[in-house]
């Protein structure tokens, strides 16, 4: 199986074709990766995760402000590449499938988001929006994860090119009234809510778990569920995504897919 990943690998990348196969993952804290975007695309991942800091009117991508680099903004590491892709194959993957960018504002403040706003308003021709209440579906729908404006302000927006997340321990009955469109994402942290490693017998408590997850997505239509640092193992893998489970953040993006390749249907 390695063997065989190994090969698409090469010929996807000396062709510049699709990935053979998309993985229900996403790369978390892509920029850390070798080659920011490439890597995690090449690999078939479904979306990327990407943190930035607003500084001197930049948008630059780093976890920490110390790690901060002139140069590695969020629109050359991420939305131009993406851009070329969509012009290229018609979609980020060349099969008309969604592709998830989930964005971290380090910070609050409505001049960064303004900025950010701005910024994907250049790139409107490939995200989803949100004009008049109307969705348009784009090929790769932006979702914001770390800082954003009240609810209602983004939901006043003439026209509108994010959608933001719940977490799963904060989710409120009235939420799912709020349109799928606004609110997209339910956000999973594994190891505050779950505690099972994958190996021997299931536990109740996991199992429980699980049954909150698919009660969670038959309430809340519409909308996806990730679940972040969830331990690398096929058990907890293949439970998860039987569960309803969209998307698993993957740190190290080569041996989470090895894991995942046996658990994804249609597989060459």
């Amino acid at each position: 199986m390695v063997l065989c990943a190994a090969l698409f690998l090469t010929l996807t990348v000396a062709t510049g074709q699709p990935a053979p196969c998309l993985l229900p993952a996403y790369a978390h804290n892509d920029y850390e990766n070798e080659r920011p975007f490439f890597d995690a695309i090449e690999l078939g991942y479904r979306g990327v995760e990407a943190d930035f800091y607003f500084l001197d009117g930049e948008l630059l991508v780093a976890h920490d402000r110390g790690d901060v680099v002139l140069g590695r903004t969020l629109e050359s590491l991420y939305l131009a590449p993406l851009r070329e892709r969509v012009e290229r194959l018609g979609s980020v993957h060349g099969d008309g499938s969604q592709f998830y960018l989930n964005i971290e504002s380090k910070e609050a403040g409505r001049e960064a988001y303004g900025t950010l706003r701005e910024l994907l308003s250049r790139y409107a021709d490939i995200l989803t929006t949100v004009r008049g209440g109307e969705q348009s579906q784009g090929a790769v729908s932006v979702i914001l994860v770390g800082s954003y404006p009240p609810l209602d302000e983004l939901a006043r927006e003439e026209t509108r090119y994010v959608s933001v997340q719940r977490h799963f321990d904060e989710l409120r009955p009235a939420d799912a009234e709020l349109p799928a469109h606004l609110m997209s994402l339910i956000s999973v942290e594994y190891r505050s809510f779950f505690r099972w490693g994958g190996r021997g017998r299931m536990p109740r408590r996991f199992e429980r778990g699980l049954a909150q997850i698919r009660e969670a997505k038959a309430l809340h239509v519409g909308r996806i569920v990730r679940v972040i640092r969830a331990p690398r193992n096929g058990s907890v893998y293949e439970a998860l995504l039987g569960a309803g489970v969209d998307l698993i953040g993957a740190k190290d993006i080569e041996r989470t897919r090895e894991v995942l390749l046996p658990l994804v249907r249609d597989c060459d």
